[in-house]
């Protein structure tokens, strides 16, 4: 028996012994929904089976309060009240009218629908309730002063080319020149080498995916709140969307794969295209903030299926994080992520915020994430002491992931923090510098100086 203590912006998660069987359905009626399940193909086109979910213990009564009381501490993204009504009517059906297979069927179609939008359990260490609860476990760096801004820094180096932009793309995409453009090779490139020194094999993935891999990993490519830009869904690329992370490809390269434990972790990264459909933030957040689109290298692992052993992992990926960060002259803080913040897939969420110095602010630039077996199920990835015997029992992995650099909001950052205001010039962090031809500093060009009074932002 599970029940929830709260202990003030926390909860823990206790087991009580009861000596009670923790299932009230019966075997049978359990291997019916199962076995109808597996005859719901909707993704043959690219061979995934739908999830794996333990129905054993979604369908114990005794389980529909903490059930509902995790969907609460989450949004309410999930409606375990409504699957349990609908195994209700399963029931009534199946002794009232059970030679009926299609509307059995159909029932059965409705439950998985609701099961599979159920959200992953919540670490205990995870702070309850929406953003403002966040817990800053870490600070590290200077807090610097009032600066220009990334914009105007690189209107007075011509860096930036914006205004002809919504005449052939979207408003929230971006042209970088000059060197700003050779800063965004110069961090993709150090990035890389730093996480292949760390163990990461660098995979090139595709940027268009299957909309099933994209809902596997915990996003919806439905309704009006999905983030995801789906291709013509009038002819048959309405069944691809664009991709809005390098982990949603990494993880459908996994898909229906079964590792030997010897192999993991399975520590891989990628470089991709992000695509986003977000609403417009703040107009202090700047041009390189909240994009549409923009360039960004990924994390991704994979562990054995104990939350000990992942629960360390999402530690050292975020430990990475730091390291990859602190020697790029910023200030940032990285949170302990509350409920609200965590989405459908995670377990525990850490973000990592770094200071605007140009409008004072803390911006996201990294999170990482214990996704426990959420994608695993969803995706079929497991492992086994000997994958060749099919005796030896399989275990679903758990899956993380964690961003390395997201370039757009990384330049804002390392511009602004890294202003020579008495100069006007730009510092370049010393890891880049192997990169940016050994330069140390960026010089405004004479064609562009004085094209306005940056002194004046002091």
């Amino acid at each position: 028996m599970l029940k929830i203590i709260k202990l003030g912006a926390k909860f823990q998660l206790r087991h009580f012994s009861t000596g009670l069987k923790l299932n009230n359905t019966s075997n049978e009626h359990l291997k019916l929904i199962e076995n109808t399940i597996r005859k719901i193909r909707v993704y043959d086109e690219i061979d995934l089976l739908p999830a794996d979910l333990d129905w054993n213990y979604i369908l114990n009564t005794k389980n529909i309060q903490f059930i509902n009381d995790n969907v609460n501490l989450r949004k309410g993204n999930g409606d375990i009240l409504g699957l349990h009504k609908l195994n209700d009517d399963l029931k009534v059906a199946l002794k009232t009218n059970s030679e009926n297979k299609h509307e059995i069927e159909l029932l059965i179609e409705k439950m998985y629908r609701k099961a599979v939008q159920l959200p992953n359990f919540s670490d205990p260490t995870s702070p309850v309730g929406a953003e403002d609860k966040a817990e800053c476990v870490l600070k590290l760096g200077d807090k610097k002063g009032k600066t220009p801004t990334v914009d105007q820094i690189a209107k007075l180096y011509g860096w930036l080319k914006d205004e002809q932009l919504p005449l052939y793309s979207t408003q929230r995409s971006y042209i970088i020149k000059k060197e700003l453009a050779d800063l965004e090779t110069a961090l993709v490139k150090y990035t890389l080498r730093f996480l292949n020194e760390k163990g990461f094999v660098l995979i090139s993935v595709p940027d268009i995916l299957h909309h099933s891999i994209i809902e596997s990993c915990g996003f919806q490519t439905k309704g009006d709140r999905n983030q995801v830009y789906k291709l013509d869904y009038l002819n048959e690329y309405g069944k691809y969307c664009l991709s809005g992370t390098s982990e949603m490809s990494l993880a459908g390269l996994l898909k229906n794969r079964v590792f030997n434990e010897s192999e993991l972790p399975l520590k891989l990264c990628a470089v991709s295209r992000c695509f986003r459909a977000e609403v417009s933030g703040s107009e202090r957040e700047g041009k390189l903030f909240r994009l549409h689109e923009f360039t960004k290298a990924e994390m991704f692992v994979i562990t054995l299926g104990d939350t000990k052993i992942s629960s360390k992992m999402l530690e050292e990926i975020k430990s990475y994080e730091i390291e990859l960060f602190s020697d790029l002259g910023l200030h940032f803080r990285v949170l302990n992520m509350p409920t609200q913040e965590l989405g459908s897939p995670a377990y525990k969420k850490y973000d990592i915020e770094a200071w605007m110095p140009g409008n004072q602010f803390y911006g996201e630039i990294s999170s990482t994430s214990n996704c426990t077996n959420y994608q695993s199920r969803r995706l079929h990835i497991k492992s086994s002491k000997n994958k060749l015997d099919l005796n030896e029992p399989q275990s679903y992995v758990h899956t993380l992931n964690g961003t390395a650099c997201a370039i757009p909001r990384m330049l804002t950052a390392i511009i602004e923090s890294n202003w020579d205001m008495e100069n006007e010039q730009v510092h370049i962090p010393k890891k880049l510098q192997p990169f940016m031809q050994n330069k140390q500093v960026i010089k405004v060009p004479k064609d562009f100086r004085k094209a306005e009074a940056l002194r004046a932002f002091k």
